[in-house]
């Protein structure tokens, strides 16, 4: 048994509580049956949660168990964890009967009565007596129910006394006869007219305390409306005949109307009330709503009768599609026919079956219209004395409820780490896997065409915002979590439940906040467009979601690698590929283009296009198709090309695989192509950019990548953002073994290169570090910027890189020891050096030493220095040897390290060899 499972589900329903109307569900009996397990084992678990404060127990028969802290965010704080009986847990809320928001159980209360609600509230709540508002809507919208259930939630909320009265008034009745109107609303007083033989008070007398509802309100003329206005403009009303002072009235008044207000009011009348609520017809609330509301209605009919009732999906198909002119009060009355029906036919027994059959006749005759109407349900819908409405309707959007459940976990999961109990490792491992569970259950489990068309929308939305940003972000995330992301936004609601714990929330979005300030940023940007453009209403648990999902999936900096896409006809078949490859993979490789069938090859160029527009720092591309011409392909887009491409048809998952393990062991795009297609029967077609390369500077140092990339950080550093021109850290011994046929050359312009040792790429210039560190580029830089920015940028570039290239900077970039001490050390090795053989040795093999140096004495302090010379041992090399030790002997002395032979003859090459250093492994 997972026991968190358990205690999610008590976490769930806790919130639906009544303990006015206890269910069976918090009975150990009932989690035993619906966890299959035995009764003891679950009761053993629910008292030791009792004992730990997680659950309360209520000593009755049968005992019940709910979850305490949904328990005191629902309703009130508890001073223990064991009651004796539903009247003692009462009893810790001084005796009060527990508050409940009438409105949470109205169908479309987080949909399309949202407004209308919240409206409803604000005149509610409104200080001195609330507002007057006036509701709109067709005949059996709800409006007399609203007003009924008003009457009731200010009771509950104790603005209203218990025994404050409701009082409903039609207009249509005095629709010609406004005289009529008058002495019922207001009353009369004796001999006031005719047959007015005593005083009566009206209408707004018999609601003082409470609530007036007048129905039908367009019935009144204008005389009638205008009686109104002494009680809208000072609360006073005056009796026919009276003419003392008036009569204060503390009434909340409610009007409503089916016909359009503008046509039928007096404007002076209208401005006086400021709050107009307008209720939505049937057909205009979502099929989910409709549902929601057929099934109430059975519920409901299913208790009047005291029967169990089973519903036919196709009788719920047919009801939900009917279009009920009459709105949700004809749907309530066929709904009552079908029961009644069902019984006339087959009398009293335990269960009545609903169907079709027992329709009335003017739905009947829709039915070959409504023939091909599908509904959520595939097997028949039953409903008995243990069901209860809370759940019945939490169950119209089981997908909704996953989300939740998924939310309720991570909230819990968090709970636990911030109670000490796991730590932050292992709890977001677990949530992880939670998130990653529920992306899969939403892309596997929904296939509702209904909603695919608002998942293509809110999809590509997504896909546009995260390349946009991810561009200015400088990272790269995985491109199948955009498609989970799309899913997560068109199923989840799009309100907050209420069963979410507010607080619990807000402090791990922000925890987050501070753990991964990037990843937040980032979420926020994307959430606040999608908002604008897709009208979505994001919530707080939204952003944790997407913020957990992709610290997941994982962020990596943007960089010069080969980036891979899948192109494939079908609704998720690239998806598909994509995600199982990269799952196998271990890593983010593929991001996936599904197409359409009837796709051109015109339009994958342009999805070509854009991914390389956006992915601008790869130094190739691999796109794997699963069928199509390669040529029709390529020429749409062989000269928009910015990066080296190749085009491999006929893709598979196995294909996806080994494609995915080359581009992750680094070979070349040439390479992987030739090798795919010797072992597969494929073709291919490798595309080189021709024109608006962007151009690039690469550094190298023979000691390494990483000391490349620092000298790259201290470039970009030097040169203005403005001028485009890229700053690329690269291996040496690639530079100096592949020449011209390294991919970045095919991928930019290469301006020069940078570094501390040529690797003669021919026709590429080359500018020694020395160089820079002498603060003697100023020529050089001239005849590399020249063509594209002013002398004054140059002038200002140059004494930015003598700012940030000096000795000193460039030690410090490329190792982690001391700078000041490393620097005397070289300085006195070359001084022993110069004396013993009596060399001067040149600058620019100075700063080339000093940087070695520096690297070598890290390598050897680590125990990770060279053994072996790949060179040849010369005689001339050995006699100079003696002197390069005794030189050395100072540094040995001072970091306690022996330098090898090898080292020596490396040393001896920088000194004196004419040629560049013979290549040899050196990382460091």
């Amino acid at each position: 048994m997972r026991k968190d499972d358990l205690l999610t589900f008590l976490i769930n329903q806790t919130d639906f509580f009544d303990p006015h109307d206890v269910s069976a569900i918090f009975t150990a009996s009932h989690l035993a049956e619906r966890f299959g397990l035995q009764r003891n084992t679950v009761s053993h678990y629910l008292n030791q949660q009792v004992a730990q404060g997680v659950l309360i127990k209520i000593n009755t028969r049968p005992v019940y168990f709910l979850h305490k802290a949904s328990f005191e965010q629902q309703f009130y704080p508890l001073t223990r964890n064991e009651f004796a009986s539903i009247t003692d847990l009462l009893a810790e809320n001084n005796g009060e009967r527990v508050q409940q928001d009438h409105f949470s159980l109205l169908i479309g209360h987080e949909g399309s009565l949202k407004k209308p609600i919240e409206q409803l509230k604000t005149a509610l709540f409104y200080p001195d007596g609330g507002l007057p508002l006036l509701i709109t809507g067709d005949s059996g919208t709800g409006k007399s129910y609203l007003a009924h259930l008003l009457h009731e939630y200010a009771i509950a909320h104790g603005l209203i006394d218990a025994s404050a009265p409701f009082v409903s008034l039609n207009c249509a009745q005095y629709a010609s006869n406004p005289e009529l109107l008058a002495s019922n609303l207001f009353g009369y007083v004796k001999g006031a007219f005719t047959g007015a033989s005593q005083d009566k008070a009206g209408a707004f007398e018999a609601a003082d305390g409470g609530i007036l509802f007048l129905d039908e309100v367009h019935r009144l003329h204008a005389e009638g409306q205008e009686k109104l206005f002494t009680w809208l403009d000072r609360g006073e009303i005056y009796r026919v005949g009276e003419t003392a002072a008036g009569r204060k009235v503390s009434v909340r008044l409610i009007f409503a109307t089916t016909e359009d207000i503008h046509s039928t009011f007096l404007t002076t009348f209208i401005r006086r009330i400021p709050i107009q609520v307008a209720l939505p017809d049937l057909e205009s609330r979502s099929r989910k709503e409709k549902e929601a509301l057929i099934l109430q209605f059975f519920w409901l009919e299913a208790k009047k009768v005291g029967l169990g009732l089973r519903i036919s999906p196709r009788l719920l198909s047919v009801l939900t599609h009917y279009v009920f002119r009459g709105n949700v009060g004809e749907l309530k009355n066929v709904v009552k026919y079908v029961v009644a029906s069902a019984f006339a036919k087959q009398g009293g027994g335990e269960t009545l079956t609903v169907s079709i059959h027992d329709l009335p006749e003017s739905v009947m005759a829709q039915l070959s219209v409504l023939n091909e109407a599908a509904s959520g349900y595939n097997e028949e819908i039953v409903l008995n004395e243990n069901t209860r409405l809370p759940w019945l309707l939490q169950a119209q959007n089981a997908t909704q409820n996953l989300i939740h459940d998924v939310q309720l976990n991570v909230l819990t999961l968090f709970e636990h780490y911030r109670q000490a109990h796991s730590s932050w490792d292992d709890v977001e491992q677990r949530i992880g896997q939670e998130i990653e569970n529920l992306f899969d259950r939403l892309i596997f489990d929904n296939q509702d065409q209904a909603s695919s068309q608002m998942l293509l929308l809110v999809t590509s939305q997504v896909r546009e915002e995260f390349y946009r940003l991810e561009k200015s972000y400088n990272v790269q995330f995985n491109g199948n979590c955009i498609y989970a992301i799309g899913h997560y936004l068109v199923h989840r609601s799009s309100l907050e439940p209420s069963r979410l714990n507010v607080d619990l929330c807000k402090l791990l979005d922000h925890f987050l906040a501070q753990k991964y300030p990037l990843l937040t940023l980032f979420c926020e940007e994307v959430l606040a467009s999608l908002t604008r453009r897709l009208d979505l209403r994001i919530q707080p648990m939204d952003r944790v979601l997407l913020l957990l999902w992709l610290n997941k999936t994982g962020v990596q900096a943007s960089q010069l690698i080969t980036k891979a896409v899948i192109l494939a006809h079908g609704y998720a078949t690239a998806s598909s590929i994509a995600n199982v490859a990269n799952r196998l993979l271990k890593q983010t490789v593929y991001e996936s283009f599904d197409m359409p069938l009837d796709v051109t090859p015109e339009a994958i160029a342009r999805q070509v296009t854009e991914y390389v527009e956006r992915n601008s720092q790869a130094s190739s591309l691999v796109i794997l198709v699963d069928m199509g011409s390669l040529n029709d392909i390529h020429q749409y887009f062989s000269r928009q090309v910015t990066m080296p491409v190749v085009i491999i048809n006929n893709v598979s998952t196995r294909m996806a695989l080994y494609v995915g393990e080359r581009i992750l062991q680094g070979d070349y795009l040439e390479t992987i192509a030739d090798a795919i297609a010797a072992d597969l029967p494929i073709e291919h077609n490798i595309i080189w950019p021709e024109l608006n390369k962007p151009k690039a500077i690469i550094t190298t140092c023979a000691t390494g990548i990483g000391a490349a990339s620092n000298l790259s950080s201290l470039l970009k550093a030097s040169i203005p953002q403005e001028l485009g021109i890229e700053v690329v850290a690269y291996e040496y011994d690639t530079l100096a073994e592949n020449k011209r046929r390294e991919p970045i050359f095919s991928r930019f312009e290469v301006l020069a290169l940078i570094g501390t040792l040529d690797p003669g790429i021919p026709d590429v210039p080359y500018i020694s570090l020395d160089t820079l560190i002498s603060g003697q580029g100023n020529d050089t830089l001239l005849a590399l910027f020249g063509a594209i920015t002013s002398t004054e940028n140059i002038t200002l570039i140059n004494e930015r890189i003598v700012k940030n290239f000096s000795l000193r900077r460039v030690i410090e970039s490329v190792t982690i020891l001391d700078t000041s001490k490393v620097i005397n050390q070289v300085e006195q090795f070359l001084t022993r050096y110069q004396h013993l053989t009596a060399i001067a040795v040149p600058n620019d093999r100075k700063v080339a030493l000093y940087i070695h140096v520096s690297c070598l004495i890290e390598r050897l302090i680590r125990q990770a220095a060279i053994q072996t010379y790949s060179g040849a041992r010369l005689q001339c090399q050995r006699n100079h040897l003696p002197a390069l030790r005794e030189a050395f002997s100072v540094i040995e002395a001072s970091y306690s390290v022996k330098i090898p032979e090898a080292e020596l003859f490396y040393i001896h090459d920088i000194l004196h060899l004419e040629t560049e250093f013979l290549q040899y492994d050196q990382q460091f």
